[in-house]
């Protein structure tokens, strides 16, 4: 897909060009979850490189039972990268906070080694995992939210889908385009997606004994980060609403939720963060 093909932000929409008026080595596309940040650093490197794109994803390695980007990973782009080259060639790291802890060394040593003709374009959607070394080395493009307006061209004039189920999606995406193509187009992820919200509506819905009933029930950390996720885009909206001697009371609950989700980034126990939640959040 071309770059002009692509719903974007104004703003992050000028940030590219004026970064492709002069391609810097090492470009970080940073963003939430959802708004493409792959498909944008892909069509960025076909505007730089044509078809000379190395693209590296998390991945399954041997017996490993999650995916990521290890050493051999960025080890293996040592002797593309050493050669001579006339044409530009773009290396995609796609989600690059997925590195394994010893990766960002080996990368660390091309960009201090830049060859001629050779741009690395990084994504990912936890900036403050990635060493601040790597950070350094990069030019940083925060890739924001376009207008609902502009969303609303993903879904076509001949589509069949309702307008009930139209407004759901847009809800449950929050203005990003890639979620809003995959809750359209994919009816098993729509359904996950929408499950999951009125899990957290009934979370905050609950008495104090329901919420801990909930918190027993959440078994993994990607669980317990859906859930504070879902229970900030709840709250987030009802604030919106809220008369202002509430006011108070609503900013609470929001900063006790960015707590949780800033310790579950953090690798702060799951259930733990979720407990304190469950007790503390006050409706």
């Amino acid at each position: 897909m071309k770059l002009d093909d692509l719903i974007l932000n104004q703003i992050s929409r000028q940030q590219i060009h004026n970064y492709l008026k002069n391609p810097t080595q090492a470009l970080l596309l940073t963003g939430e979850n959802g708004l493409g940040l792959g498909t944008i650093a892909q069509a960025l490197a076909q505007e730089i490189a044509g078809a000379n794109i190395v693209k590296i994803v998390p991945r399954l390695h041997k017996t490993q039972t999650t995916a990521n980007i290890n050493i051999d990973d960025v080890r293996e782009l040592n002797e593309l990268t050493r050669a001579r080259r006339v044409d530009n060639l773009v290396i995609v790291i796609d989600e690059a906070e997925k590195m394994t802890r010893d990766t960002p060394q080996a990368l660390l040593k091309l960009l201090e080694e830049p060859s001629t003709h050779v741009y690395y374009i990084l994504t990912s959607h936890a900036p403050g995992r990635l060493p601040a070394t790597i950070l350094s080395r990069s030019q940083e493009i925060k890739i924001l939210s376009p207008s609902d307006e502009d969303c609303g061209k993903l879904f076509s004039a001949e589509s069949k889908i309702t307008v009930a189920k139209k407004t759901q999606i847009k809800f449950l995406a929050a203005s990003r385009p890639a979620e809003i193509c995959r809750l359209n187009n994919d009816e098993q992820y729509f359904r996950a997606v929408a499950s999951s919200v009125e899990t957290a509506k009934n979370f905050l819905q609950s008495k104090e004994f329901g919420r801990l009933k909930f918190v027993t029930e959440t078994n993994s950390r990607d669980g317990a980060i859906t859930l504070a996720k879902n229970v900030a885009k709840l709250l987030t909206l009802t604030a919106a609403k809220t008369e202002a001697k509430n006011a108070k009371h609503t900013a609470a609950n929001l900063q006790l939720v960015s707590t949780t989700m800033d310790n579950l980034a953090q690798n702060g126990n799951a259930r733990a963060q979720l407990m304190n939640l469950a007790i503390n959040l006050e409706m």
